[in-house]
């Protein structure tokens, strides 16, 4: 165990000692977790292109939690973060919604597959919906985004500088007034 990963646990430790805190979305997109946002969706977009990127099926198949919400993607503090962040107007968290939605799905595959016996959860099409519609990302807009397929596949899940800061899909310049164009009454 090197420094990190007890840095890591420690704060990890600390969320657990506060089990009623709920994350929100604007949580994972903070300070508080520079690069956090940007893994969830190096997540996603790994989890619709395993089958066609062999290092995003690299990644995904040293996940060892069913819910794929671990290293390498994510640490224990991000973990106990992203799992006890509210989803829906209802005070439902993101681990309550995954557990309710492969539930549902499972009992799903009992009726339809009992003669095959393959009841198996598959990660591109149970888990990548959960996590696209849960923090509102279009995998479509997400497999176009140069910008962010590069810091992919240049960095991996780890960004390596300020730089090369990710604030997501559709980050481009700030909209406001444009240079050239003066303002109408």
């Amino acid at each position: 165990m090197d420094a990190n990963d007890l840095a890591d646990q420690t704060r990890a430790l600390s969320l657990s000692e506060d089990p009623e805190k709920t994350f929100h979305i604007s949580d994972l997109k903070s300070d508080k977790f520079p690069t956090l946002w940007y893994r969830i969706h190096v997540l996603v977009y790994d989890l619709r292109n395993f089958a066609t990127d062999p290092t995003a099926r690299e990644r995904l198949e040293s996940v060892v939690d069913v819910t794929y919400l671990g290293q390498p993607y994510f640490n224990a503090e991000e973990v106990a973060a992203l799992t006890r962040t509210a989803v829906g107007h209802d005070g439902e968290t993101l681990k309550e919604r995954i557990q309710h939605t492969l539930e549902e799905r499972l009992n799903r595959r009992l009726k339809k597959r009992v003669e095959s016996g393959d009841f198996r959860v598959c990660a591109a099409h149970d888990l990548a919906p959960i996590f696209e519609k849960m923090f509102d990302i279009n995998p479509k807009k997400l497999a176009k985004d140069s910008k962010f397929r590069s810091l992919v596949s240049i960095n991996g899940l780890r960004l390596k500088s300020e730089e090369e800061l990710w604030n997501g899909l559709g980050s481009g310049p700030s909209k406001g007034k444009k240079k050239g164009k003066k303002n109408r009454p």
